[in-house]
């Protein structure tokens, strides 16, 4: 445990150039959807730890930090997070930077671990307080470290990556610790985003989103259950081979490493799941515009990427990536609150309830080149590290998360139903995607070695298991979900009726649903977290059972008293 002493804090004041009220943009009005969804996600706050060079000063500190907040307007605003909200630059004023006395010998990434620990204690009030909190640790008058936490509302991890290197040039140059030119501030984004042009290229993105969420599997990996225990977990791997085999088919592609890992990703899904055509979410920095080069603010949103993977070999399966990423990308910002609404629509239209936390998700920032020559370590890489970590619940079957590509590639895969997707699952996963890379290192491969490389089977789905709708679900799975949202109510499913899919005969308990739109409503509000099922697409409501629950033609004998789809 490291030994802090609280000292009184400094303040690290700023001027800025100009005090404004505006609206949200729709970076912001993202982020403050998901904040109101969820204030207490982890994510909601974003920490930073700086590098300090030997002998720095705690005044230089504050100075690049008060630069920073003179910059950046984000980090000086306040927020209002209901529809439509709205944002207040300050003109003036000061953060209180948290100063901590060590009182022992922890190193410094001790300290700044403790450090956001004591950030991360409260949440940020957007509203009334400042969206960032900067805290150093001192050891005998000597900086040890210094960190700063961020409302997600003012950074994403690109905006980081930018405070990162701005903070770094000044810290070790003091001539470059001047405010500079103005750029595109969030004030002026929200400006931008309300010209026609605009709106027009925001509503094309919610169509995009809309095309997607009709026709994607809700969970790409749906497999039989293995235990019947649940939980949530990841195997987290440190792969230094990894790493250098992607600097080596950078080099070939000229493709990102990100995008590589991603490529390398879906021809495992590809593999295990049996889609020849890789559909999730995943993220968008949606930075392709030159004027966004050095903007700090939020501007990444969920998007749907779609990748054909299916009998092709691992160059052409990056190139491949590296488009649909892109088509993504331009169809990555719409209006948050519209796109819930089709989402919604759309969702119990199908009879689904989808997961929209990324399946593939990069905090990777790549700004290195794609020349390995001349920069490749020399001996044998460092043996591979793998880690299980407990993780907070979540309905997502499968994450993908990527950390790293630099001296290590740090990935993890994550599952919140770990009797499905089990920790030997998960950890297979990773492995195989080590060994794709580490073979494609040497040389494109066709599609038979790219399979040959990721040697894992298909997954089995025994008898009962359906493809409905482009989603795998289990006929027992959907008749315990079924029991679950009807009870006391006598339910059964069958897989096909007159070539209607999923048909399900209920009969209706004394003040229970008499429709098949209130018994749509009651399966869809207990789907989610059901990650091999789905609402039945039809319903035949009948006044008693029959004898054999079972018999489909006995069902069919019964008198009828309402039947359809349930949906509007």
């Amino acid at each position: 445990m490291v030994q802090l002493t609280h000292l009184d804090p400094v303040p690290v004041r700023f001027q800025g150039w100009r005090a404004a009220t505006g609206p949200l943009t729709v970076g912001q009005r993202n982020i403050a959807k998901w904040l109101t969804d969820a204030p207490q996600a982890p994510a909601a706050v974003l920490d930073q730890c700086f590098g300090i060079p030997p002998g720095t000063a705690v005044a230089d500190v504050i100075e690049c930090f008060a630069v920073l907040l003179c910059r950046h307007e984000g980090l000086r605003s306040r927020f209002v997070l209901g529809v439509p909200g709205a944002q207040r630059v300050l003109s003036a004023g000061e953060v209180a930077m948290a100063v901590h006395r060590v009182d022992d010998d922890a190193t410094p990434e001790q300290v700044a671990e403790c450090l956001v620990a004591l950030g991360r204690a409260r949440p940020i009030d957007v509203a009334t307080e400042p969206p960032v909190r900067l805290a150093v640790g001192v050891r005998d008058g000597v900086l040890v470290t210094a960190v700063a936490l961020y409302s997600h509302l003012v950074v994403d991890f690109q905006a980081l990556a930018i405070l990162g290197a701005e903070f770094a040039e000044m810290i070790c140059d003091p001539a470059a610790r001047i405010i500079g030119d103005a750029r595109q501030q969030p004030l002026d984004r929200a400006t931008v985003e309300r010209q026609p042009s605009r709106r027009r290229r925001l509503d094309q993105a919610l169509r995009y989103w809309s095309r997607h969420i009709a026709t994607a599997p809700v969970h790409p990996y749906a497999r039989p259950r293995v235990t019947p225990a649940t939980g949530s977990g990841a195997w987290g791997m440190s792969s230094e081979a990894a790493s250098r085999a992607l600097d080596r088919i950078a080099a070939r592609t000229q493709v990102s490493r990100p995008t590589i890992v991603l490529a390398a990703l879906c021809a495992v899904l590809s593999r295990r799941t049996g889609y020849a055509t890789c559909q999730f979410v995943m993220l968008s920095a949606n930075r392709f515009e030159s004027s966004l080069k050095r903007y700090v603010g939020t501007l990444t949103q969920l998007t749907y990427v779609a990748v054909e993977a299916g009998g092709t070999g691992f160059d052409e399966l990056v190139r491949r990536c590296f488009g649909a990423v892109l088509q993504a990308g331009l169809n990555g910002a719409y209006d948050v609150n519209l796109q819930h609404e089709h989402s919604t629509w759309v969702a119990a239209e199908r009879g689904v309830a989808p997961s929209f936390e990324p399946l593939f998700n990069s905090v990777v920032v790549d700004t290195r080149g794609f020349d390995a020559a001349g920069t490749a370590p020399v001996g044998d890489p460092a043996p591979t590290r793998l880690e299980w970590a407990d993780l907070p619940p979540t309905d997502i079957l499968l994450r993908f998360d990527l950390g790293q590509v630099d001296g290590e590639m740090a990935a993890r895969v994550w599952s919140g139903d770990t009797g499905r997707l089990t920790p030997d699952e998960a950890r297979s996963l990773l492995l195989a995607l080590e060994r794709l890379l580490v073979a494609a290192a040497g040389g494109d491969l066709d599609h038979a070695a790219t399979l040959a490389a990721v040697a894992l089977p298909p997954i089995e789905r025994p008898p009962g298991w359906l493809l409905v709708d482009n989603c795998w679900i289990d006929l027992a799975e959907v008749q315990r979900f079924l029991d679950d949202a009807l009870a006391p109510a006598v339910a059964r499913v069958f897989s096909a009726v007159d070539g209607v899919d999923l048909v399900a005969y209920v009969v209706a308990a004394p003040g229970g649903p008499a429709t098949p739109a209130e018994v749509h409503r009651r399966c869809l509000a207990l789907l989610p977290g059901r990650h091999a099922a789905m609402t039945p697409r039809h319903y035949v409501l009948c006044g008693h059972p029959p004898a054999d629950v079972t018999d489909l033609a006995a069902w069919r004998a019964q008198p009828v008293l309402a039947a359809g789809t349930g949906r509007r």
